[in-house]
């Protein structure tokens, strides 16, 4: 199979896959034969199918895969061929791709794909990670000829500002370095993510340099092209140049450090623009959370006049020069190389795009009427497209959210299920198979489509009361009066089980990195556990004792760094996941809380209670921002849709989909 497009690896030049030499430099192009990439039929590393090309590149390959050891689900694998590189160019290229593996192995966020694993073959490197569905950001502002009504690009935007404010704001922050649209993947859930941290780099206080010069012309920053340290206001830079692409249509890369003012920009807009754009770094916004909140600000009013057109040409942006922010223009912009294309599937049909309706928050979507008694639970498949839900009854519907139709009505294994009512739920994170708990101590793990029972799974005594996957998909912790345990998915063998001291267990929930477990207890108190599956043991971490009723819910931040506790005595409470701190409280509502859940972008917290009431606030500071105007007492699940966009909620018998924002 030959790629759609063939990078040259002399000069990285884009050619025709039928080209033999590159027109760029006349260099002869090496096509990537049979012999040389992973066979389909055979298994990297005896667990990986590579299924097809999606890229390539100069220093390698892109693959979309099926991990066989966990339900065939969907992976990326990112291949590092060396092949025609001198011991230095082959040097470099092993330590970038081994800093891409190390960085994002440790970091977790809802905008950034996460890590599974990399090992070398065949003397290539592989690193095996999320597989994305939809476009690069460059390919969709080509689709729309270059530039995005302001409602599209502030979307983008506060995503970008929500995850560069986390990799700024690790304890050793992350600098990514070459923000620009071919490094953004944009789904058909208008989810976007990070790709190719192949140049990130970690911030060193006091370091005046960094070993090698990087970046792409026109979205880097000044300070890039030499070598002097980078900081994150390089990274504001980069945006900036991006945001001022999006609303004008005018690439960067045309003309370097040229950015002309939008036409039709409110003064603030392009006052932001400007403090982002500065050429000297010290006088350059620095803060990715101070431009969110910036233009959260501007998004209320009107950003962008009506009938407003583009710049004709890149006229100098209005930044006054003086000796302090004078610096020099580079003379080899040319000389920098641009890095290997990166991950570029196309969209699956599959996956619902935005339904066409009205976008007012809180307007219903879809109300779901299948149940016919109270629902109690609900989960969002992965990918968005179905809803799970449950309800004190036997079965569990799967639903398509667009339609409602009904796709999947699991009653269990007849022989083992005798069920009253479904008490926990949760989708694993693969896509491919679905946990259901029952009041009479059975959990079956079941695959969606076709709809199969895998496991049984029956070693607690008594209900069991929460539910949890781990986030590889590759474990299951659930819990009941007696016990909490931790078991292996594929075949149900207990790996850990640790005795419950305070009650019945409410809420389980892992930390995003998968190392961390959080326990709700009935008797007012979280726990914290960590784990050695190695020599089966459960630590403990820490004890949180804030609250004065039971507990009803914990969730973790997206960043891994908080926790949000709910609980009867009308209040969550956010806390530290290292040292147990509280850090803020809600108490908005004047009932119990009775679910709740974060926004994948980590700002939000949905909450229901017992007082009627489903409420929206800001989990930083705790300011309450919307009441749905639906009271109704009998709200036992709430979940957030992973692009962030809609709401699920269970009332009585029905599932309502109504939209976040």
């Amino acid at each position: 199979m030959l790629p759609s497009e063939l990078f040259c690896a002399n000069c990285g030049a884009v050619n025709n896959p039928q080209d033999r030499d590159c027109f760029a430099c006349q260099q002869p192009l090496h096509q990537t034969t049979a012999a040389n990439e992973p066979q389909h039929t055979a298994l990297l590393r005896q667990r990986y199918r590579i299924l097809e090309r999606l890229g390539q590149g100069g220093m390698g390959s892109v693959y979309k895969a099926e991990d066989t050891e966990l339900g065939n689900r969907l992976v990326a694998i990112k291949e590092l061929l060396q092949k025609g590189l001198n011991q230095q160019e082959s040097q470099e290229a092993e330590k970038s791709f081994k800093r891409e593996a190390l960085l994002l192995a440790g970091l977790m966020h809802a905008n950034m794909p996460r890590i599974y694993d990399n090992f070398s073959e065949a003397g290539r490197w592989y690193l095996v990670m999320d597989f994305i569905e939809g476009q690069t950001l460059e390919e969709y502002l080509t689709s729309k000829g270059g530039k995005l009504p302001w409602s599209e690009v502030y979307e983008i935007a506060i995503q970008l500002c929500t995850v560069l404010h986390y990799l700024h704001t690790r304890p050793t922050p992350i600098i990514f370095r070459d923000l620009k649209p071919l490094n953004i993947m944009l789904t058909p859930n208008r989810q976007i993510y990070l790709i190719d941290f192949g140049i990130a780099r970690q911030f060193k206080p006091g370091q005046s340099h960094d070993t090698i010069a990087f970046g792409s012309p026109g979205y880097a920053a000044p300070e890039q092209y030499g070598k002097a340290q980078t900081g994150p206001s390089a990274d504001i830079y980069s945006l900036g140049a991006m945001l001022h692409q999006m609303l004008t249509g005018i690439d960067p890369s045309t003309a370097p450090f040229a950015f002309g003012p939008v036409v039709g920009a409110a003064p603030d807009l392009q006052n932001l623009l400007n403090q982002m754009l500065n050429l000297n770094a010290s006088q350059r916004i620095s803060d990715a959370g101070v431009v969110k909140q910036r233009l959260q600000e501007i998004n209320t009013t009107q950003p962008i006049a009506q009938n407003s057109y583009t710049t004709p040409v890149n006229a100098p942006i209005y930044i006054p020069i003086t000796q302090a922010n004078a610096l020099p223009v580079p003379q080899t912009i040319q000389n920098i190389a641009t890095p290997a294309p990166a991950l570029n599937p196309t969209i699956n049909p599959n996956i619902i795009s935005t339904p066409p309706r009205s976008t007012t928050q809180g307007e219903l979507v879809y109300l779901y009427p299948g149940h016919t008694s109270i629902v109690t639970a609900i989960a969002w498949s992965p990918y968005g497209k179905q809803i799970a839900s449950a309800a004190h009854e036997k079965a569990v519907h799967v639903w398509e959210v667009a339609t409602g139709q009904l796709e999947q009505l699991y009653t269990g294994n007849v022989e083992n299920w005798k069920a009253r009512s479904i008490e926990a739920l949760a989708w694993s994170p693969t896509g491919k198979l679905i946990a259901s708990a029952s009041n009479e101590g059975i959990i079956q793990v079941w695959q969606v489509n076709p709809l199969l029972t895998k496991i049984s799974y029956d070693h607690h005594k008594g209900k069991v009361s929460a539910l949890a996957w781990s986030p590889d998909g590759r474990l299951l912790a659930s819990a009941s009066q007696q016990t909490l345990q931790i078991w292996q998915a594929i075949d149900g063998q207990i790996i850990l089980e640790q005795t419950v001291d305070f009650g019945m267990v409410t809420s389980l929930a892992w930390s995003p990195d998968g190392s961390l477990l959080a326990v709700g207890y009935q008797e007012a108190v979280a726990q914290i556990f960590s784990f050695d599956l190695q020599d089966t043991k459960m630590g403990h971490k820490l004890m949180y004792r804030g609250h004065h009723g039971a507990l009803s819910k914990v969730l973790w931040s997206p960043d891994g760094s908080q926790i949000a506790s709910g609980s009867s005595d009308k209040t969550i409470q956010i806390w530290d996941a290292e040292t147990g701190e509280r850090v803020s409280t809600y108490a908005g509502h004047s009932g119990p809380i009775y679910a709740l859940d974060w926004s994948p972008t980590g700002d939000l917290i949905i909450s229901a209670s017992a007082d009627g009431t489903m409420q929206i606030w800001d989990a930083q500071d705790g300011q309450w921002l919307y009441t749905h105007p639906s009271r109704n007492p009998n709200v036992f699940a709430v979940a957030w849709s992973p692009d962030g966009k809609y709401i699920a909620s269970g009332a009585h018998s029905k599932v309502r989909v109504w939209w976040a924002s």
